[in-house]
């Protein structure tokens, strides 16, 4: 499982750092990789709303892949930034976004708990 560990950085700071690589791995090509920095971005900042908000841990979980089914199915979260999670994890069923819109959307997500 993807445990979220921020190795003692703040979340944000966390984050910007998997967004960089995200943004770096875009510019070479890997969007799989881009994905998951971008997607990993996101748990580092649900981590931190989970803070304060304990009694969501059972909806969010504790990886970054379930933080962002969490987002996804929070109804407090506007509808808007849930659809924003939906879209930034994967579905078999349909074509993997690129990595430039994954960064798009993270940093979409982000800014509405940056704002929380």
């Amino acid at each position: 499982m993807n445990k979220i560990n921020t190795n003692g950085l703040s979340a944000f700071t966390a984050a910007d750092n998997e967004l960089r690589k995200a943004a770096e791995a875009f510019e070479i090509g890997n969007h799989g990789k881009a994905r998951v920095c971008a997607r990993r971005a996101v748990g580092y900042v649900a981590e931190f709303y989970l803070q304060s908000h304990p009694e969501l841990i059972p909806l969010y979980g504790r990886s970054f892949m379930n933080n962002l089914r969490g987002i996804a199915a929070d109804e407090n979260v506007p509808d808007e930034v849930r659809n924003y999670a939906e879209k930034l994890i994967v579905h078999p069923e349909f074509d993997e976004i690129k990595g430039n819109e994954a960064i798009d959307l993270a940093n979409k997500i982000i800014a509405y708990f940056k704002e929380k």
